[in-house]
């Protein structure tokens, strides 16, 4: 579980650039489609901070209406000290006019600073897990792992993060291993398959009853703007302890031809065919997002859409938007059988025939193996421009950022995309170090 540095400026707002992609072009058509796009959203219960500063004067955590986090409450009360507080509250919810905050500033104005001014003048430490946001003055601790972000937004399960913080703020030390077991991940029986592939057989977009937020989705346009058939199920969060049934792998196999999405709650799983660039494009839209999914809370049809154009991006369009030259190699292979098409004939014959179906094959399966690489390496180089962007780069991983950057524009072939990744992991592994340094200079 990592600690960093309280960034508001990461709270995008999703659908701003993600579901309104897929529809600004035919707003007028959607507005008519459905509630998903056209109603009101429903908002998160508002914070009454007053009462909540009220509460912790009494105890030393204190649950809000509506909060939505759950943790291991003797774990966590084990690791209090006396003059720490914790306080769980609801998600904030977007940020903009029609929300609870109008402006981030609206949100500080009416949030952090009272709750930071009575923590002050109490002489206490707060911990605010806001949605399933964790912060402090010291910081904020988010999941490091694929694995922790599925059991924050899975299991709405804060457990670790809540417990380093704690651990942080006692003795400024940070784990090595998580404290709180993550809830393992299982297959599903073949009853529960076929009881969820006859629903998405019957609607392709199935809610569960007991699902808090359904999901609707212009399917049509959809697979107009992106070219992808969808099956959706809508499930609740798994309650913390217990395992998280994976269906979408064995769904995607009832559906072959179509794109499965499982939504646990605020998760989303992902299957289909291309599956490398559908798990790159999961993984960039929960990465990009990360902050504003902890503590704002997602739609998620915003983030189906955020989801979908970028497997879209990565499957289709050319990367950083440069058209990708070909090396000389290339030029002269595509040529060369025509140019000499004459002699060859004279003297090989059938031999041609022979040596084009084998090229073509060889190139089918390159271009496969490019393919998959591109999405892989185009989905690192993505994920350390944010880690850049989300503090003060270190100059090394910048200029690894720029270098890996224009390797990919010129990389052709499955053996270059792996040279470009190098460059972007090494760019990584100092920006890793960076953030660990400015960790532990953090008073």
């Amino acid at each position: 579980m990592d600690q960093a540095g309280d960034n508001t400026g990461d709270a995008v707002i999703e659908g701003r650039s993600a579901a309104l992609a897929i529809v600004s072009a035919l707003v007028l058509v959607v507005a008519g489609s459905g509630p998903a796009f056209a109603g009101e959203r429903a908002l998160p219960p508002k914070l009454d901070v007053a009462a909540a500063i009220q509460a912790l004067e009494r105890e030393q955590i204190h649950r809000a209406p509506g909060a939505i986090a759950t943790y291991d409450e003797e774990l966590i009360r084990a690791e209090l000290t006396p003059d720490v507080r914790v306080l769980v509250s609801p998600y904030s919810g977007e940020i903009d006019a029609a929300g609870n905050y109008a402006t981030h500033d609206e949100h500080s104005e009416q949030v952090t600073r009272p709750l930071r001014k009575w923590a002050e003048e109490s002489g206490v430490t707060l911990v605010h897990v806001e949605g399933l946001s964790v912060r402090s003055r010291k910081g904020m601790a988010v999941p490091d792992t694929g694995e922790e972000l599925r059991q924050f937004l899975g299991h709405l399960d804060v457990t670790d993060a809540l417990w380093t913080m704690l651990r942080y703020i006692k003795d400024g030390t940070e784990p090595d291993e998580n404290v709180a077991a993550i809830d393992p991940v299982v297959e599903p029986t073949r009853q529960q398959v076929d009881e969820l592939a006859v629903r998405l057989e019957r609607e392709r977009v199935h809610n569960a009853a007991d699902r808090a937020d359904p999901i609707d989705l212009p399917l049509a346009l959809i697979e107009e703007k992106t070219g992808f058939t969808l099956r959706v199920a809508a499930l609740p969060a798994v309650p913390r302890g217990e395992p998280l049934v994976d269906y979408a792998p064995a769904l995607a196999e009832r559906f072959p031809h179509d794109v499965v999405l499982v939504a646990h709650g605020p998760w989303l799983e992902v299957a289909g065919p291309q599956q490398i660039a559908l798990s790159a494009a999961r993984d960039y839209a929960y990465g990009r997002y990360q902050r504003a999914t902890l503590r704002l809370g997602i739609v998620m049809r915003d983030r189906i859409g955020t989801v979908l154009l970028r497997a879209e991006e990565l499957l289709e369009n050319r990367a950083f938007s440069r058209p990708q030259p070909k090396p000389l190699r290339q030029v002269i292979m595509d040529i060369a059988p025509w140019v000499l098409l004459g002699s060859t004939l004279l003297i090989g014959g059938a031999s041609l025939l022979r040596w084009g179906v084998r090229r073509v094959e060889l190139a089918r399966t390159e271009r496969a193996d490019v393919r998959d690489a591109s999405a892989e390496t185009y989905a690192d180089i993505a994920r350390l421009g944010d880690l850049l962007l989300r503090s003060e780069g270190d100059a090394a991983a910048a200029e690894r950022h720029s270098t890996a950057v224009t390797l990919f524009e010129q990389a052709r072939t499955a053996e270059a995309m792996a040279e470009v990744r190098k460059v972007v992991h090494e760019g990584l592994e100092w920006q890793r170090n960076t953030d660990r340094s400015e960790r532990k200079g953090t008073p």
